[in-house]
């Protein structure tokens, strides 16, 4: 092996441990902005969260705010990576699978997702920035998802683009309050019980099958 490759392995092996190291502290920024919200917390508790020094921390991040946009701007959420691929979606159980497996975040990733929507969702400059954008993207992938139903025969004749922005507003909703609980209060049964209750009004509505109009008839 040549003195440069040498060099260029060397260089990617640092490269490597500093990604590492990146990812570490970023874990654990999100597990303590979760805990103790953004203001709340220090890069004190941060560091020690990650097991370095305070100083070393400023080797990574320049800063607090640093850390938090890194966790806002590249935080993937359960949806994208269904989104990903949504070929098998051909009928209507498969759709409330999807569902189901877009909200119920796994736990490493709810320290991530609650950081979000403590701080991303209720900041107007990190929204913008960071989070419009994203949101954007993913309602016009979804409402492919949605096109591709009802060409198919299992969703019923629908506004893509308008009911990918409604099913999205809802799960967010649903989504807020155990997210926003510091710590989670709810337990698994009792969020199961809550998804199916917004899917349930996500696939029925709030009213009947007929409309006052049709029951008169």
């Amino acid at each position: 092996m040549t003195d440069d490759q040498n060099h260029q392995d060397g260089f990617a092996r640092r490269e490597r441990r500093v990604e590492r190291r990146r990812e570490e502290i970023l874990q654990a920024a999100a597990s303590v902005f979760a805990t103790k919200g953004y203001a709340a917390a220090t890069t004190r508790e941060i560091a020690a969260a990650a097991d370095i020094a305070e100083g070393s921390l400023y080797n990574y991040f320049s800063s607090k705010r640093d850390i938090l946009v890194a966790i806002i701007s590249r935080s993937p959420s359960p949806v994208d990576r269904l989104l990903a691929d949504t070929a098998h979606l051909t009928d209507r159980d498969q759709f409330v699978q999807f569902i189901e497996q877009a909200v119920m975040a796994p736990a490493p990733e709810q320290p991530w997702m609650r950081t979000i929507i403590k701080e991303a969702w209720t900041d107007d400059e990190l929204f913008r920035q960071y989070q419009a954008g994203h949101i954007e993207k993913l309602t016009s992938r979804f409402a492919r998802v949605i096109s591709g139903g009802v060409k198919a025969g299992w969703l019923r004749p629908l506004d893509p683009d308008a009911t990918a922005r409604a099913v999205i507003a809802l799960l967010m909703a649903f989504m807020m309050h155990p997210m926003r609980a510091c710590p989670a209060v709810e337990t698994p049964e009792a969020r199961t019980q809550r998804m199916q209750s917004a899917i349930d009004i996500l696939l029925y509505g709030l009213m009947g099958h007929q409309s006052p109009e049709q029951e008169k008839e």
